[in-house]
């Protein structure tokens, strides 16, 4: 049962409603029940949502449109989820402090361990006196091997860390993911069991996690395709623009395609050239069609603007 997921990035609140969110659509077993989701916000305070009953769509009423923006937009979160009716508070599950960070997890991590309190309170205390999130987790879990608790720790400053003990290294229906892009300003971490189908589940919150902090869609700017443009030959695939980012001409390498009916892709992140330089490379690919080297159709318009990251 359960599964613990946190982030730190840009709108890391908004990062992990979407994963669960996501676990919750596709999946079955231990979801859709509580809810314990902590923020460190902006204003250097802890923000919490919690809800006994209907998993994701519990906490706010009208869903994702009414995530309070300091949790939304807070760099560093976390959420514990699973079925009904937990043990109140729920903010047991999520232990947090602004300035430190914040320790989630899966099964029982708010079990009281051998030092006489809970491991994930201790994790986070741990944390609090200087010791990284890795030491903090790896050390509790090995005094720990007979407890049934994964735990997942994230520092305020986006170190993370996550390990289940031994007990729970025993079962066979975990997942676990851990993606540590820090260098790139994003990261996060999943652990859940009891929700099937186990093996992709971890993977799939984290990559919707990381497409809410780190979208590979986002753009730096646009250009436009018109009808009317002209295809040209080339060594590679590309488009040409002018100074305004309108389309001048479509390079393409395979020369059948200058005369003839085609439907044409152009390849994935096609470059964009101006003035002989590559200056970004397409974020989409168009269905076009053309007509003897003339471009026809735009994903069936006349007119289409495309993203462009800066190359």
């Amino acid at each position: 049962m359960t599964i613990g997921i946190a982030a730190h990035g840009p709108n890391a609140g908004l990062a992990v409603f979407r994963a669960l969110a996501a676990v919750e659509t596709v999946g079955r077993g231990a979801i859709g029940g509580f809810v314990s989701l902590a923020a460190l916000t902006a204003d250097g305070s802890v923000a919490r949502a919690t809800a006994q009953r209907g998993g994701i769509a519990g906490l706010w009423a009208d869903g994702e449109a009414a995530i309070p923006e300091a949790i939304a937009s807070a760099t560093t979160a976390g959420l514990m989820s699973s079925g009904p009716d937990r043990p109140e508070p729920l903010s047991q599950f999520t232990p947090a402090e602004a300035g430190v960070g914040l320790v989630t997890g899966h099964r029982m991590p708010n079990t009281i361990g051998v030092n006489g309190v809970n491991l994930n309170d201790e994790v986070l205390a741990l944390m609090r006196g200087g010791m990284a999130p890795a030491e903090a987790v790896e050390q509790v879990v090995r005094a720990n091997p007979d407890v049934d608790a994964g735990i997942i720790a994230l520092a305020a400053d986006g170190r993370i860390h996550a390990a289940n003990t031994a007990l729970v290294e025993k079962r066979g229906d975990t997942g676990r993911e851990l993606i540590d892009a820090r260098e790139s300003g994003a990261v996060v971490a999943v652990l859940h069991n009891a929700i099937h189908p186990h093996r992709p589940l971890a993977s799939l919150a984290a990559e919707v996690a990381m497409d809410v902090m780190q979208p590979d869609d986002r753009p730096d700017g646009w250009i436009t395709l018109h009808e009317g443009v002209r295809l040209a030959a080339g060594a590679v695939n590309a488009v040409e623009i002018d100074a305004d980012g309108a389309v001048e001409a479509i390079v393409v390498a395979d020369a059948r395609f200058l005369s003839g009916c085609w439907s044409l892709g152009i390849g994935y992140e096609t470059g964009v050239i101006r003035r002989a330089e590559q200056i970004a490379v397409m974020l989409y690919e168009p269905y076009m069609v053309v007509n003897d080297g003339i471009l026809r159709t735009i994903d069936g318009q006349t007119e289409f603007r495309i993203p462009v990251r800066s190359a």
